[in-house]
């Protein structure tokens, strides 16, 4: 599927101003990338959002980006362990990257910077950051 990252960056914005979490912004604007309704990614990335259901864990964009990488790089299978670690690769370069950009993961320490970044500015990071994914591994 030939995505263009640019929309998927402005649907995830759209969507965080328009109330979902962060994680829901990111995991909904590549819902059908995954082949599942807006409705069905909304409700399995809800309690993400706010860093874990508020508790400023890790960030919601980060576990957005985590759910995603499932649908990116498959790994049903527990037995086909180079599946698997393709997998776990792919979400820890994604978290690190998103890492180096913000200094950190954790939701309650980047909310201490916002006057350096925006939540509004992760989702769309992160969403970026899916969309390269995405796109690398077609």
């Amino acid at each position: 599927m030939n995505i263009n990252i640019e929309e998927r960056v402005l649907k995830a914005q759209q969507l965080f101003a328009s109330g979902y979490s962060c994680s829901q912004a990111v995991a909904v604007a590549y819902s059908d990338v995954c082949g599942v309704e807006e409705s069905f990614m909304a409700q399995m990335s809800m309690p993400f959002g706010g860093g874990i259901a508020r508790m400023h864990e890790v960030c919601g964009c980060v576990c957005g980006m985590a759910l995603l990488s499932a649908f990116i790089v498959p790994a049903p299978n527990p037995q086909d362990i180079t599946q698997v670690q393709k997998n776990r690769m792919l979400t820890k370069s994604m978290a690190e990257r998103f890492r180096q950009k913000y200094g950190d993961i954790v939701c309650r320490n980047l909310l201490q910077n916002k006057e350096k970044h925006s939540c509004a500015d992760m989702v769309a990071f992160a969403a970026r950051i899916v969309g390269e994914a995405v796109s690398s591994e077609q």
